[in-house]
């Protein structure tokens, strides 16, 4: 949705036809992005219009930002420790059957 309303102001409607939802789930969907201060709604009469927040979106790409030093660490000993016991099946997998080490 946040991808759709990025194009251009779209109606609760237009946001909900290509999911596989109903029209009361996509606007709850809605609500928890207006609670969170990424989307606003205007209703004139019946017709509900959403548009992105871009200020408040900028914070999210902020903390983000800040956030991928972090993550970037925390991926690489993930990789350390995956190729570690990938090296560690591998040996002992190729070690002969018995003699110990």
């Amino acid at each position: 949705m946040l991808a759709m309303l990025a194009q251009g102001q779209r109606t609760v409607g237009e946001l909900a036809e290509p999911f596989d939802v109903s029209l009361a789930a996509s606007s709850k969907h809605l609500q928890v992005l207006e609670r969170a201060g990424l989307v606003e709604r205007e209703v004139v009469g019946r017709r509900h219009t959403c548009h992105l927040r871009p200020a408040r979106l900028a914070a999210v790409v902020d903390w983000t930002e800040r956030c991928r030093a972090t993550w970037d660490a925390n991926f690489a000993r993930l990789d350390a420790v995956l190729g570690e016991l990938k090296a560690g099946t591998k040996s002992s997998a190729r070690r002969p059957k018995g003699r110990k080490r």
